[in-house]
Formats: C-alpha cells, structure tokens, sequence
C-alpha cells in the first residue's frame, strides 16, 4: 500500500496479532488445566470395613478419619500379594461431602486397577480408614492455580496489548500535516497566471507656475 506525502503510515498490527496470541494461549492452557483438575480430582474413599476394596483406576491410597503418625495398615492384591506402603511426605487432606479424609499411606508403586484386601489395626485412635484410586491432592491444587493463573495472565496480557495498540493507532491518526496547505485563489501572495496591468490612472502633467523669485518669469 503507497502513501502520500502527509499521508499518515498504515498502522502496524503486530501488538494485535500478539495479543491474539495471549489470548489463544491463554485459552489453551486454561482448557489444559481444567483438564487436569478432572483427572486429579479426589474420589470418595471406599470404606474398609468389608475387607476388600475395588479400585477403577490405578494405584492405592489409604486415608483415615483423623491424623495417624504411623497407621498400621497392610494391603494385598488379588493374588494375595503385599503391596508395598509408603506414608506421604507431608500433611495431605481432603474434604468431600462436608467428610474430611487425611491420607496415610500410598502404594509404593501404581499398582493396576482391581480387588485389594485393605486391613489396618488401630485400637488406640479409633479413626475410620478407607482406601481410593492413587490421588495427589498437591497435583489437584496446583492444578486449580494453573487454571486461573493462565487465565488471569494471558488474558490480562493480551488486553493490554489491544489498549496499547488501539492508543497508538489513534495517536498516529491525529498527527500533524507537515506540509503547509495550499492558498486558495485570490488570497495574498497568490496570483492568477496571465499579464498583468495596471489598473491606476497615470498622474498628471508636471506645471511649475510662476517662481515668485525669478520677476522675469511672471
């Protein structure tokens, strides 16, 4: 596209065009995200209580009705196998129906879906225990942090970059016109081509009159 002098420049798209992208971004991380609160998301433990737990998913976790330092709980698979338990490194909790579990052990390795016979031996605490699908709730939390925060971000971000775009484009528009503006006919300094004449009478004859000072003039 040509320009004109004292045309102004077409306006440049790149901050849109990245602004667009945060927001493409944006959306797609804030999608992967959510995505990964579902998958994350903690189930309703199972009760022990019967002896044997199914689980749908891979791996094992078992939780309990109240904090336990060193819960006394043993698993074994279908075949009657141990699987190995390991305590989580830190506090874990989750609260589900107004129900709060704490985990207390998780299988050492993720073990497959299927039957598991779940015992755990605690006559000094009395807390409930339950087991459930192998569960991060740091993985869960983080996830929900990821969502809003690339929300928040990208989106903040590309709209910024619009406002910016949109206030420099309006700048460009109000610029000055360098060159001066043309006169219009007739005005001051600007004459029509073609000869020109004189309009004004010539003045008259030159008379002297009689000098009072020369007698032989009078």
């Amino acid at each position: 596209m040509s320009t004109y002098p004292g045309q102004p420049a077409a306006p440049k798209k790149t901050l849109t065009w990245i602004a667009i992208a945060c927001f493409a971004i944006g959306a797609l991380l804030t999608l992967f995200f959510v995505w990964r609160i579902v998958q994350t998301v903690p189930e309703t433990p199972q009760s022990i209580e019967g002896g044997v737990v199914h689980l749908t998913e891979e791996g094992l976790t078992i939780y309990s009705s109240v904090p336990v330092l060193n819960p006394p709980c043993e698993a074994k698979d279908a075949s009657g196998g141990d699987v190995p338990l390991k305590a989580p490194t830190g506090s874990e909790q989750i609260t589900i129906n107004d129900e709060t579990w704490y985990v207390v052990a998780r299988s050492v390795d993720t073990v497959p879906a299927g039957d598991y016979s779940i015992s755990c031996t605690d006559d000094t605490t009395g807390a409930t225990y339950a087991a459930g699908p192998k569960s991060s709730v740091v993985a869960f939390v983080l996830s929900i942090f990821g969502a809003i925060g690339s929300f928040l971000i990208f989106f903040i971000l590309g709209g910024v970059l619009l406002t910016i775009s949109a206030v420099r484009n309006r700048r460009r528009n109000r610029s000055p016109n360098t060159y001066p503006p043309q006169q219009p006919p007739g005005a001051p300094g600007n004459y029509p081509p073609g000869p020109r004449t004189n309009t004004f009478p010539p003045p008259p004859p030159y008379n002297p009159g009689p000098n009072p000072d020369r007698p032989q003039d009078r």
